[in-house]
């Protein structure tokens, strides 16, 4: 019985080291499955770390350059911030300029203006002296010759008759005349220094020196077409009529005196000529007398010595010869300054068409004054007062 429990024993015992063993081989079996299960999932952890962690690195470098990105970035910014400051701080002073700009175009459009407005007045003051030259000229070309008159016509008809001798012309048979026949006497001039018209002075029946010679140049020019011999007359031996009437058997004359030749009126020019001289030594006056010259003076470089060389004069008032140049007198010229504070030189000369007066050392006469107005005028046309040119920018 003892031996049957104790093979029970052992039996039971090998059941249970057998139960245990195959517990254990389970448990074995099962931990290991367990092992390898969690091994496979530490090692896809790892996996999954590894990649994780070469994704975080790889993050990072993106980070890395995207910092370094962003820095130039600001960099950038601050460059364009400073640069757009910059801009503003010109477009600031160009608003500024422009400003200023405006200001100015404002003040040169309106000192154009007043430019425009100046040259049209001067351009209108240009024209009306122009027309006033015109006039003057035209005035002594009007009064060159005598009026065609009944008057006048009687007048000629008679110095015709009574002067003119053998082809010879009497002037102080003309100068008797003008006063017996018109009423032309010496008269001063109210005035002070105008000069009268022709047909003012026989209207007036009379005038101061410069209306006698104008009036006696336009006698003269009345007969220039006539084959005539000039003749005045001069202190000598004897009497010299200047003047019959057979009708009457009168004779006028000048004691002491003779007559002097002149020279043919078809080859001389009449014209009026002033020069200063003494009275009684002490007092200056104006004179005014008849200069014949074969000279044509159309400009003031034809008044001088040498081109009127063989110019006589005669007093209109009463036909004396008063001289020649050269001798009694002389011209001046250009550049000569304080000549027309000499005596005898001649400082005014009337022509047909002109008059040429000597002041500030220099000839000044109308033609001449036309035509520097006419450059004048040229001048302004020249002048450019319509604004800009094409091309050119201004600030609006």
């Amino acid at each position: 019985m003892a031996v049957k429990l104790v093979h029970v024993a052992i039996a039971f015992l090998a059941l249970i080291t057998l139960g245990l063993s195959v517990l254990l081989i389970v448990n074995y079996t099962d931990n290991s499955a367990k092992q390898t299960a969690l091994q496979s999932e530490l090692n896809q952890t790892k996996l999954l770390l590894q990649n994780t962690q070469k994704e975080l690195n790889m993050t990072r470098a993106t980070l890395k350059d995207r910092e370094n990105e962003i820095a130039l970035q600001k960099d950038e910014i601050a460059n364009l911030t400073a640069d757009l400051e910059a801009k503003n701080d010109r477009i600031t002073e160009l608003e500024a300029e422009l400003n200023e700009t405006q200001s100015e175009l404002e003040e040169a459009q309106t000192t154009l203006q007043e430019a425009q407005q100046d040259i049209s007045a001067i351009r209108n003051e240009t024209l009306a002296m122009a027309e006033e030259i015109n006039q003057s000229i035209q005035w002594f070309t009007d009064n060159s010759e005598l009026p065609s008159t009944l008057k006048v016509d009687r007048f000629i008809s008679n110095v015709e008759d009574g002067c003119e001798q053998g082809g010879t012309l009497n002037l102080g048979c003309i100068s008797y005349l003008m006063e017996d026949r018109l009423g032309i006497i010496y008269k001063i001039d109210p005035t002070g220094d105008r000069l009268y018209s022709i047909d003012e002075i026989i209207s007036r029946k009379g005038g101061d020196c410069e209306d006698f010679s104008l009036f006696f140049k336009a006698v003269l020019n009345r007969f220039r077409s006539q084959d005539l011999e000039l003749e005045a007359w001069e202190r000598g031996i004897g009497s010299y009529t200047i003047y019959e009437d057979t009708s009457t058997n009168m004779r006028w004359y000048y004691d002491n005196a003779q007559g002097r030749t002149l020279g043919n009126l078809q080859d001389l020019n009449p014209y009026a000529a002033c020069y200063w001289n003494e009275i009684l030594g002490t007092q200056w006056g104006g004179h005014c007398i008849i200069m014949l010259a074969s000279a044509n003076i159309t400009s003031s470089s034809d008044i001088s010595n040498e081109n009127l060389a063989d110019a006589v004069f005669f007093e209109p008032q009463d036909g004396k010869y008063m001289g020649s140049m050269g001798d009694e007198f002389q011209t001046c010229a250009d550049g000569d300054a304080g000549c027309d504070e000499e005596t005898y030189r001649i400082v005014f000369v009337m022509t047909d068409s002109d008059l040429y007066e000597f002041s500030d050392g220099k000839w000044n006469y109308y033609a001449g004054y036309g035509s520097r107005l006419d450059e004048i005028l040229a001048d302004l046309d020249t002048i450019k007062t319509d604004g800009p040119s094409e091309g050119t920018d201004i600030p609006s």
